[in-house]
């Protein structure tokens, strides 16, 4: 134990540290305050790209597709009305004909043709239009 007197003598040394680690604390909360640059905030309104993966496969002539979203959701019950970001339906193009709107993630083209086709599927608005997001492939029914 530090005798009483002993203790007293090392106050004034112990407030100079504290104050000490206020100050270098206070100095490093200001500078990485003030030298951090400003980040812009997107606007809450403003929301991800949508995205589409598909994949698929033939089984007898009909094409079954398994559609994979982010940022999207399929809405039957608003196709033809106003639009809203991330809402929508998807286009089936079959040899550039529209045959489908599909409001699922999965979906089956049935009774194709033989012969080579190429299959488009691609991100709609309620209103129909395109959000530019889709992918094609060839396909060979035999």
């Amino acid at each position: 134990m530090i005798p009483k007197k002993k203790w007293l003598s090392l106050l004034p040394m112990l407030a100079v540290l504290v104050g000490v680690e206020v100050y270098l604390y206070a100095q490093h909360t200001a500078t990485v305050t003030q030298s951090q640059p400003v980040e812009q905030v997107s606007p809450v309104s403003e929301k991800a790209k949508p995205t589409l993966q598909v994949s698929h496969t033939l089984h007898d002539g009909d094409l079954h597709l398994q559609l994979t979203v982010t940022s999207f959701r399929f809405s039957l019950e608003n196709m033809g009305k106003e639009n809203r970001d991330g809402e929508g339906h998807v286009h089936l193009y079959l040899d550039d004909k529209k045959v489908a709107k599909i409001f699922d993630n999965n979906y089956i083209y049935k009774d194709i043709p033989k012969g080579k086709h190429q299959v488009v599927v691609e991100l709609a608005h309620n209103n129909h239009d395109s959000y530019g997001v889709k992918q094609s492939f060839a396909i060979e029914v035999k």
